[in-house]
């Protein structure tokens, strides 16, 4: 989504982000009068907040929390390469000058 403020001024927002935008625009800029807002057969009445309804956020569990500190470790110790493309080209590279 793309909202211009000025001919050469072009902002970016995620459509959840528009939509508040769109709703503030509405309420003439007043986030109260969005909280407030009475037309709940609008389509962007769930979206007013700037959030999707209904998601949750996740909490990680504690063996996720664990594996991530693992491959992190890992990964700063040298054992695990930043890009395992770059570990794939050099196999590549490799097997060309066997050839």
């Amino acid at each position: 989504m793309t909202c211009g403020t000025k001919e050469d001024e072009i902002h970016l927002y995620t459509p959840v982000k528009a939509i508040r935008r769109k709703c503030l625009d509405c309420c003439c800029g007043s986030s109260q009068e969005v909280s407030l807002c009475p037309v709940h057969s609008c389509s962007l009445h769930p979206y007013r907040f700037g959030r999707r309804p209904g998601v949750v956020k996740r909490k990680a569990t504690q063996a996720q929390i664990e594996r991530l500190r693992k491959a992190r470790e890992a990964r700063l110790n040298g054992r695990i390469s930043e890009s395992p493309l770059s570990e794939h080209r050099e196999i590549l590279a490799k097997a060309q000058d066997e050839v």
